[in-house]
């Protein structure tokens, strides 16, 4: 690794690797590196064979200690020792001093197995006992199984077996006799029994081998059952489920290009599935058996639960690349900004037409999104919520949005007012109710610049228009006049499709409607249905307890006012106005009625038409009253009209307080009470 962390490629016959590491020469550049970890060659030449992993197959030699001499092995390309060599020359060059053989002045040692000879020798079974001799050179393990078929040499033709690395069979051919090696079995079932003989089914390399039979490891899909550095290999039969070499099957599976495999596993195709990443989808295909590599899944939700499969927003088909969007960056023409609840489904989505008049798409989803659509029917911009898959363009995020995409009509008739560029024009609902619309026009009061424009349909007179609480979604407080009662109420306007009779005050509403002016002294009695309640000369009866009824120069005025004070206690009042009414009242003092101008309103109950109904009503109502003696010290004879004897009668008054039923002769008393007949 150079200082800067870089890999460093590496070449065995420059010694380009520095005093710590060594060459290790693989099947490829990329595998051919500076490995930590140096020694001696002459203690590289005492280490142990190393096979190695991966799916190479690479004729190499190493240097067996046991029996002194350089031998040839398959070396299968991936961590190995430095006791690995190109060529038999290499290796000799590298670990000189090969000994004799311990027997080679003497008789050979004849065996008939493994275990009759020495350490270091193998039995050589020949075509006679004098070459069915302890030969030097053992290998140990499968090393066995990766030397090369040698026929030998010699006269011999004998039927024997050896084990092919690369199909991981045990093959027939015909040995000579001598000169071979310990890839030669008897019988194959020999053979079998000491090379793993199976059926390869990954793409590359070998498979994972169990340590105790030399057999594929089976796996599963999904459990991790093949360790690191392997992936499980799903065959069509129990037996094929192998660890092959490679990375295990993730993410980076989802890149790899479909491979339908080549056939010849004891069982048909069958359908698989498969991650196409420029569709960014999951599909099936037919998988023929063997060869495959790690994009293959036997679910559709096992693929998707391995790679990212897009599940499309929109309401139709879409091209890839996909597009993304955000507020502030924009969808180009023909498309609209699709906000999913996740990042992934916000997309730009094609669409046709006005998406303003697409009809409401609430979509499919677990989402619970909250939106805004145009309601054509209504102008409106209206609520709803979004599931969050497959809506339309007619889904915005706010009101706002939907608003200035699709140009609210808050008007109950007819278009607004446009500018020449075509933008509806905009106008300011005065509180004093001045209209600045232009003429024809009137001004809708809305909840903001995109509802406060101006209507067609002006009237001359907005007062006699009903009440009405218009569309939408607003509670805005507002003011109406009711021409019934003649009097600015309060009301919640909605926000749109109103009419005139709509003002942002109350102020705005008399100064417009001049309600009815109030004659009272206080508020007039109503009817359970807020109406003013109307009285006559004629009609007085109709005003409720604790009110009196008020005759008005007109009937608008003369209505029932609150008071229920005796009318010939009070003391005169002309009102206020300009009527100049001719009108009677009781005097207290002179003990009569008198005449006086009345100026219209806000008057009090000592107000009579006539004389005649002055003098009927205030003697009654005087002589009625209880004998008060007042409130100080003094004594002074006083006469009163004493309802339980039915006549005027003396009595003590201490100078002050009391009431009207006081006199100050028997005369007086029985001149205003001695003809009322009690």
């Amino acid at each position: 690794m150079h200082s800067n962390g870089h890999i460093k490629i590496c070449s065995k016959s420059l010694n380009s690797c520095s005093s710590t590491f060594w060459c290790h020469i693989g099947a490829e550049l990329l595998t051919t590196l500076c490995c930590p970890g140096r020694v001696e060659e002459s203690t590289a030449c005492q280490l142990p064979l190393a096979i190695g992993h991966g799916g190479a197959n690479l004729q190499r030699w190493y240097f067996n200690s046991n029996i002194h001499k350089c031998v040839s092995f398959i070396y299968s390309g991936l961590y190995g020792n430095q006791n690995n060599f190109l060529s038999q020359q290499e290796c000799e060059q590298a670990c000189p001093g090969q000994y004799s053989l311990p027997f080679s002045q003497e008789r050979p040692q004849h065996c008939l197995s493994h275990n009759q000879c020495a350490n270091g020798y193998w039995c050589h079974i020949g075509a006679v006992s004098q070459t069915t001799v302890c030969c030097p050179g053992r290998a140990e393990g499968y090393a066995v199984c990766q030397q090369p078929v040698t026929a030998g040499m010699g006269n011999a033709n004998l039927q024997r077996w050896y084990y092919d690395v690369n199909t991981r069979q045990c093959l027939s051919f015909t040995y000579h006799g001598t000169m071979g090696n310990e890839n030669n079995f008897i019988s194959k079932q020999g053979c079998q029994l000491t090379c793993p003989a199976y059926v390869n089914v990954c793409p590359q390399g070998v498979p994972l081998l169990e340590i105790s039979t030399n057999q594929p490891r089976l796996c599963t899909f999904g459990e991790n059952s093949c360790g690191p550095k392997y992936w499980c290999h799903l065959g069509l039969v129990p037996s094929e489920y192998q660890c092959c070499p490679g990375a295990e099957t993730n993410s980076s599976a989802c890149k790899m290009p479909l491979s339908v495999g080549i056939r010849g596993a004891p069982a048909s195709p069958a359908n698989r599935w498969y991650y196409d990443a420029a569709a960014l989808t999951c599909k099936t295909f037919e998988y023929n058996g063997r060869k495959g590599n790690q994009n293959n899944f036997i679910t559709e939700a096992d693929c998707a639960a391995t790679c990212t499969v897009f599940v499309n927003p929109c309401d139709r088909a879409v091209t890839l690349p996909l597009q993304t969007c955000s507020s502030s960056q924009a969808c180009p023409s023909g498309t609209y900004c699709h906000y999913g609840s996740t990042s992934r489904t916000t997309i730009c989505c094609p669409f046709e037409g006005n998406r303003c008049s697409q009809p409401l798409a609430r979509g499919i989803g677990s989402g619970s999104l909250q939106r805004w659509y145009y309601n054509s029917k209504k102008g409106t911009c209206e609520m709803f919520t979004y599931n969050g898959l497959h809506g339309n363009a007619n889904n915005f995020l706010s009101q706002e949005n939907c608003e200035i995409a699709c140009r609210i009509n808050p008007c109950p008739d007819g278009q607004p007012f446009s500018t020449s560029n075509g933008v509806y024009q905009t106008c300011v609902a005065s509180t004093l109710y001045v209209n600045s619309c232009p003429n024809g026009y009137w001004c809708n009061p809305g909840s903001n610049s995109f509802t406060t424009i101006c209507c067609p349909g002006a009237v001359n007179d907005p007062c006699n228009l009903p009440m009405t609480v218009g569309e939408g979604n607003e509670k805005l407080e507002r003011y109406y006049y009711d021409a019934m009662t003649r009097v600015c109420r309060v009301f919640t306007y909605q926000g749109m499709k109103g009419n005139q009779n709509n003002f942002l005050s109350q102020a705005a509403c008399q100064l417009r409607c001049r309600p009815l002016e109030n004659p009272c002294i206080g508020q007039p009695a109503t009817t359970t249905t807020g109406q003013i309640l109307f009285c006559s000369a004629i009609n007085k009866e109709v005003c409720p307890v604790n009110f009196w009824c008020h005759i008005g120069l007109t009937p608008e005025t003369s209505v029932c006012c609150p008071g229920a004070t005796n009318p010939c206690s009070v003391p005169l009042s002309p009102g206020s106005g300009n009527a100049g009414l001719s009108r009677w009242y009781y005097n207290a003092d002179d003990r009569g009625c008198l005449p006086f101008q009345y100026n219209g309103i806000r008057g009090n109950q000592n107000n009579f038409l006539s004389q005649i109904e002055c003098s009927r009503t205030c003697p009654e109502q005087l002589c009625l009253l209880s004998i008060d003696k007042g409130a100080c010290s003094e004594h002074q004879t006083r006469y009163a009209f004493d309802r339980q004897q039915n006549q005027c009668i003396s009595f003590e008054y201490t100078g002050c307080g009391g009431n009207l039923n006081n006199f100050r002769s028997l005369a007086d008393c029985i001149s205003t009470c001695g003809e009322l007949g009690f």
